[in-house]
């Protein structure tokens, strides 16, 4: 989209605000009626792009024009249980969220064993730069646990949300420490806490992936071998 039709999004919402604030039923001059092919106007898709904005804005609140932005552009991406990939393969920016399903972020060492660094579930913002750059030029994977689906802005827009809605950088650099602090938690987790009480912290967090996911890999996770945790799904509450 040209910046030029984002502007007219965001002056006739402007417009109409006092008469509608219901995203895209504001803006008549677009006839959105007329791109119903688009799997997101139909009334199950409708709802999740409304839980996408939803969750875009749960720490830095969407202007309306943003949103009707994000609304006209929003694309998804299906993936199978299962299907790996390396992330720099993956369309990746700080509007990518997990609709659907579980993933995990994992790398390949020297030996070709994987050692799993992060998990995401339902509702994530994958707030990880694919382009990062790691020692010994290896390369960060994505296995979707069980059948996925992504919701995002694509990337060509990216520059339109910084450069015409100011809250935009409020709304990446939100997810991005939530991101942050989650990855200090882990760490943190793995200092202090013994392998009982990292496994029960995971259980309590990560029920659906505990059920979706190989053990040897929760136990790449939790810096524990396969059989200690195999002793501790035994008796998970041990302390």
């Amino acid at each position: 989209m040209h910046p030029a039709v984002a502007i007219a999004i965001f002056q006739s919402f402007q417009v109409k605000k006092k008469k509608s604030s219901n995203g895209c039923k504001g803006l008549p001059g677009l006839q959105l009626d007329r791109i119903k092919k688009d799997a997101f106007f139909d009334t199950k898709n409708n709802m999740d792009k409304e839980k996408y904005l939803t969750q875009l804005g749960n720490r830095t609140a969407l202007s309306i024009g943003l949103s009707a932005y994000i609304s006209f552009v929003i694309t998804s991406e299906t993936f199978s249980a299962k299907q790996t990939l390396p992330l720099n393969q993956l369309s990746v920016n700080p509007t990518t969220m997990l609709a659907k399903g579980s993933a995990r972020i994992y790398i390949v060492d020297e030996a070709q064993r994987e050692h799993t660094l992060f998990f995401y579930q339902y509702h994530d913002f994958l707030s990880i730069a694919s382009g990062i750059t790691l020692q010994h030029d290896a390369t960060l994977f994505i296995e979707f646990l069980e059948d996925s689906e992504l919701l995002l802005v694509p990337g060509t827009h990216i520059p339109n949300l910084y450069k015409l809605f100011p809250e935009f950088h409020q709304v990446q650099a939100g997810h991005h420490q939530t991101f942050q602090q989650n990855l200090f938690n882990h760490q943190l987790n793995l200092s202090v806490l013994n392998g009982a009480e990292r496994y029960n912290r995971f259980l309590s967090k990560y029920k659906q992936i505990a059920m979706v996911c190989e053990q040897k890999k929760i136990a790449s996770f939790l810096g524990i071998d396969a059989k200690t945790l195999s002793r501790l799904r035994a008796n998970p509450k041990r302390k």
